[in-house]
């Protein structure tokens, strides 16, 4: 820990700028996206416009709060695998992203994050040159086998189920390399719940053991329930799964899901807050490396929260259905 003391106490004084429940509440009370705005910029948001100073480009502008919490914590945390595993789903986005634009012929920048451990244009030219050597190793052989995939299947699911994989197996690798238990914890977490909601989405959709082959190509690597506990719903029934669950670490999870109207987007809001719910335990720990992880985690959470909240303002939703939509914040 004590390598971690000048950053977590760091740290501390910037959780204040996190835009947690209260502030969530006066922006949802905002009555129009550029009061919303207004507000933002309030709170430290830097609003990024068109080149002709008109719309706001929000995308732009929530990938910046994200852009500074990361620079923050590399400076108080340079080379640290548990950080740098953050940044590894922006990356597979990316390479997706400009696979599928590839194989289709068509620009793939509305679908691209600057952001990740790979800028999003040699990703590109990586694709457009089919030469991956600035990936890892893992991620190579994952790119070149989707485009493989595709070229065979013609599905661009292929290219999904492929690159995620190698993606949630790079996290996994990089929590074990942290060795620091609360950081596997998390990337263990996150994997379990995903798997949780990839089986049910598939269950709901195949309805029945029509959907196992569909569910074990989409399992994800790095968790603690096996496979085959989950795959055991597509023999006996949604409700084994969640019985299952009642009886494992997900308890909680499963309760808050029995309580909810059972809905996909039910049980993903309630997922994204099991495990923001995991996080949280460290809020009062005094230092170490979990305090600047689940600074990361805040501002991702962060992000998500401003990200629904002004899709929901700029598509003339109600506030309420918004405010019911919001995940749990960290502060």
């Amino acid at each position: 820990m004590a390598d971690y003391l000048f950053g977590s106490a760091n740290i501390r004084t910037l959780e204040h700028a996190i835009i947690g429940r209260d502030r969530i509440e006066r922006l949802l009370n905002a009555k129009t996206t550029d009061e919303a705005y207004a507000l933002l910029e309030e709170y430290g948001v830097s609003i990024v416009r068109s080149e002709d100073g008109g719309a706001v480009a929000r995308e732009e502008t929530l990938l910046g709060i994200l852009k500074k919490a990361y620079a923050r914590v590399t400076e108080l945390a340079p080379d640290s695998p548990a950080l740098r595993l953050w940044l590894y789903p922006y990356d597979c986005n990316n390479l997706k992203a400009a696979i599928k634009a590839f194989v289709r012929g068509i620009d793939p920048s509305s679908m691209l994050f600057d952001f990740g451990t790979v800028s999003a244009k040699q990703i590109v030219g990586m694709v457009a040159e089919k030469s991956f050597q600035a990936l890892s190793p893992r991620m190579q052989a994952a790119a070149e086998e989707a485009i493989d995939a595709y070229a065979k299947t013609k599905n661009p699911q292929a290219i999904d189920l492929i690159i995620d994989r190698a993606c949630y197996a790079e996290m996994s690798d990089a929590a074990n390399a942290s060795d620091n238990a609360f950081v596997r914890r998390l990337v263990q977490t996150k994997i379990d719940l995903l798997n949780v909601t990839i089986a049910v989405r598939v269950l709901r959709m195949s309805g029945g053991e029509g959907g196992k082959p569909l569910f074990e190509d989409a399992f994800l690597p790095g968790g603690t329930l096996p496979k085959e506990a989950l795959s055991a719903a597509f023999t006996s029934g949604e409700a084994v799964l969640w019985e299952r669950l009642r009886h494992s670490q997900y308890s909680a999870f499963a309760e808050e899901v029995a309580k909810s109207d059972g809905s996909l987007r039910a049980l993903e809001k309630i997922a994204d807050n099991a495990w923001m719910s995991l996080v949280k335990e460290v809020r009062f720990v005094p230092d170490g490396l979990e305090v600047i992880v689940a600074f990361v985690a805040a501002h991702e959470y962060e992000v998500k929260n401003l990200r629904i909240l002004l899709s929901g303002k700029e598509a003339g939703i109600d506030t309420q259905t918004i405010r019911e939509r919001i995940r749990e914040s960290y502060v």
